[in-house]
């Protein structure tokens, strides 16, 4: 498991290439609009720990976990759905591990989606 950060291994270069039909220029836009989007969705679910707002946090980390799940990356969706579960059952006890662990799967994906490219 040492190798999560390759490209391999965040995203599941297959599935996105079906899933985008390997159009180069509609990954250019998901990616732009990932870019766009997850700022935000962490943000939304820092503030959901902070103020133990249990539906905040589930709906964030649903979210996230969509947007990145359309994306290939099973490891960091099966994190957001972690976290979704925890909103669901408004359980707070070891949060700051998982959010520590999903902004890292996030920067991994992060980095590994900027170097996916289609063959043409």
């Amino acid at each position: 498991m040492g190798e999560q950060n390759t490209p391999s291994t965040a995203i599941n270069i297959d599935e996105l290439s079906e899933r985008l039909g390997g159009d180069n220029e509609l990954l250019s836009q998901v990616i732009a609009l990932f870019e766009d989007s997850y700022p935000q969705l962490l943000n939304e679910i820092d503030e959901a720990i902070l103020h133990r707002d249990a539906e905040g946090l589930r709906r964030s980390a649903h979210t996230l976990k969509g947007m990145v799940s359309n994306l290939g990356a099973q490891t960091l969706a099966q994190a957001a759905y972690e976290l979704e579960e925890m909103g669901q059952k408004a359980i707070f006890d070891g949060i700051e591990l998982k959010t520590d662990s999903l902004k890292k799967l996030v920067s991994q994906f992060r980095t590994a989606l900027r170097e996916v490219r289609f063959p043409d």
